[in-house]
């Protein structure tokens, strides 16, 4: 073991003899842990020998005493760094941290840096106006900006998350990035009647819906949504396969608050004769399976992303997936396909405005959402970003 030592002191002599003293027993206590954690997590090759079992964990090749203390280890013929990811909540309680900081590093190495603290402690404040085509989703553990251009980068997203987990902050600061934006149309359906006031006015109202009085309202906006839809992709040149985004054809951000209530008030209202439930679900799909290339970017907004609400069908086409605090494992498991039990569990108790991100060349990552602030200043970042108009459009009460 080589290990790289960090002096605690710039005294020489009998002190700088025992700090480094020091230093050698914590640095062979930590590689003792590792083995041991490592072991006990999974993370190692058993042999069979002549004299026995022999135990093969990721080598410990470099020691850095900190802090922070950082870690480099060679990973054993056949393992990823994504092995070690998943492991890291097992281990990091046994070498005295509170989380790691994980990054690969050349082709068979790994960086693992021991935090005192979570790194997602704190807020993470949100910058406006936004850069002009990029969404700030959050800060990863990493410490690392998650921005992402929807107009290139993402087909359709879902969020869930139970009651007080940030849900809501992080749909605010959404669309207060938004708002702006003159190539973006914000529309959608809001049967909790809240998220579509401070647009009132605004050049987005006209396809907004807002209340659970009316649930025809909710339909006849989706239906005009899918004609446009049509329209849009009829008129698509023969050499290209999306359209070309502009003022007078934005990109459309439909976004479905509240997912479940809108289909307990139509499956509610629905007869045999007319089932405007089974309708609304049926023009959703559509937007879902055809909308990505005629420049609509559906926001599928849940508690639970539970398969009563959410099918196969509807996960699949959301390419951005996004886990708030939720009430059990299965529930991370269903949006996060191979989410590491541990960090399921996890999440169950994970603070307001900290969630999990699933998205095209990203593995599952832990992030803070940026915080804007209570419903006051969603109002007012929305009135800023797009004053009303003195005859413009109210969003429709349903």
């Amino acid at each position: 073991m080589v290990v790289s030592l960090r002096a605690r002191r710039p005294d020489m002599g009998l002190w700088a003899r025992r700090d480094r003293a020091v230093d050698e027993r914590e640095a062979d206590g930590l590689w003792w842990s590792w083995r041991q954690a490592c072991e006990g997590a999974g993370l190692c090759c058993r042999v069979d020998t002549v004299s026995g079992a022999t135990v093969v964990v990721p080598q410990l090749v470099d020691i850095v005493l900190g802090p922070p203390t950082v870690l480099t280890i060679k990973l054993l013929p056949g393992q990823l760094v994504a092995d070690l990811r998943r492991v890291a909540l097992r281990i990091a309680p046994h070498l005295g941290a509170a989380a790691l900081r994980i990054s690969p590093l050349g082709q068979i190495h790994a960086r693992v840096e021991l935090l005192g603290v979570d790194p997602l402690e704190g807020t993470v404040s949100l910058v406006l106006p936004a850069a002009p085509g990029r969404i700030a989703l959050g800060v990863d553990e990493k410490a690392r900006d998650l921005v992402q251009s929807w107009a290139d980068d993402v087909a359709h997203t879902i969020v869930q998350g139970v009651t007080r987990s940030g849900k809501s902050v992080w749909t605010y600061s959404l669309l207060a990035q938004l708002a702006a934006d003159p190539l973006v149309t914000i529309c959608g359906s809001d049967p909790t009647g809240l998220l579509w006031r401070p647009f009132a006015g605004t050049r987005h109202a006209a396809l907004q819906v807002s209340g659970v009085d009316d649930p025809g309202a909710h339909e006849a906006l989706l239906q005009a949504l899918v004609a446009d839809m049509d329209a849009r992709i009829a008129a698509m040149p023969a050499d290209r396969d999306t359209v070309a985004i502009t003022t007078d054809q934005p990109l459309r951000v439909v976004v479905l608050e509240e997912l479940a209530a809108l289909y307990r008030v139509a499956d509610s209202a629905s007869t045999t004769k007319d089932p405007i439930g089974k309708r609304i679900r049926a023009l959703i799909g559509r937007l879902l399976a055809e909308g990505a290339k005629a420049g609509y970017r559906l926001v599928l907004i849940v508690q639970r992303a539970e398969a009563a609400i959410v099918g196969a069908f509807e996960r699949a086409m959301c390419s951005l997936r996004i886990s708030f605090r939720t009430d059990n494992r299965a529930s991370v498991e269903l949006l996060h396909p191979g989410a590491p039990a541990e960090l399921a569990d996890q999440h169950t108790v994970a603070r307001p405005g900290v969630a999990l991100l699933s998205a095209p060349g990203e593995e599952l990552v832990r992030f803070r959402a940026p915080y804007l602030g209570g419903y006051p200043e969603y109002v007012a970042a929305v009135r800023s970003a797009c004053p009303p108009e003195e005859t413009g459009p109210t969003a429709i009460a349903a």
